[in-house]
Order: structure tokens, then sequence, then C-alpha cells
């Protein structure tokens, strides 16, 4: 087995490890590469784009 096959997502991975739509899975793919760790990190910030239950009341204080 490849070292590469767990380090890279495909299509029908991708949709099933973030629960988008195949399409928009193959468009991540195409547009950033299959790269297992770049795909977490952009999938990563772009859930935290805006802030979460409880973060709203620690930056007011």
């Amino acid at each position: 087995m490849p070292a590469t096959a767990d380090k890279e997502y495909t299509p029908s991975t991708l949709h099933d490890r973030y629960q988008m739509d195949l399409g928009e899975a193959k468009r991540l793919i195409n547009s950033f590469g299959s790269n297992r760790l770049e795909l977490d990190r952009l999938l990563g910030s772009r859930d935290r784009s805006s802030p979460q239950a409880g973060e709203e009341n620690a930056a007011a204080a």
C-alpha cells in the first residue's frame, strides 16, 4: 500500500468527513489539491470564521 494513500483525500472521503456535497468536495480538491493536512487546515479555519458558542462573551469581558 502506498504511504501517500492515507495522506490524501478523495472526493468521497472529504465528503464523508466534512458532511459536504460531493460536488463541493470535488471543487475543493481541484482548487487546493488532495493533501489531507492542507485541506484539514483550510476547512478547520472555515469552520472557525464565526464566533463559537461562548466566545462572544469571552471577547467582551
